[in-house]
């Protein structure tokens, strides 16, 4: 902790010193024009600037939406093995439905990309949970069923 004090007060030392210095020349009109007035910079155009951002925005609330989905499936699954575990009658009562995916033949905007992305990859999450945790799916446990009737 004190090492990285120190090098602070190094760090705001120098920068006083530079900034001295630069009004000293200033001043004394000892300033040098650079011969090249070429920005060191390069332009960037804000619909690049734009798309940048949006990326990274898509990236940080997937992120986020994935650990909660994650930590959502985990609770719900251990949550539905401990209720099929104390009441099994009860449990056969209530199914999943899946439901269909429609297939479409328009281009996506961004968001709906990055929403059917984050679909997949939630989706891919919950069957990792599940073997995890190994829980046995709906069409596991049909088989099972018929196998021993």
């Amino acid at each position: 902790m004190t090492l990285i004090i120190i090098i602070f007060f190094i760090s705001i030392l120098l920068a006083f010193g530079m900034l001295s210095f630069r009004a000293w020349e200033i001043k004394t009109s000892r300033v040098q024009i650079p011969e090249n007035n070429k920005s060191s910079l390069p332009k960037i155009s804000f619909r690049h600037l734009e798309k940048n951002m949006l990326y990274l925005t898509k990236y940080i609330v997937q992120g986020i939406l994935f650990i909660f989905a994650k930590y959502w499936f985990i609770i719900t699954t251990k949550i539905r093995k401990w209720f099929n575990s104390k009441w099994p009658k009860i449990n056969s009562y209530f199914r999943n439905k899946k439901e269909e995916e429609q297939n479409t033949s328009y281009r996506h905007s961004f968001f709906k990309k990055a929403i059917l992305e984050s679909k997949a990859k939630i989706r891919n999450i919950r069957e990792k949970v599940k073997e995890e945790i190994g829980e046995k799916t709906e069409e596991e446990r049909f088989n099972e069923n018929k196998i021993e009737e």
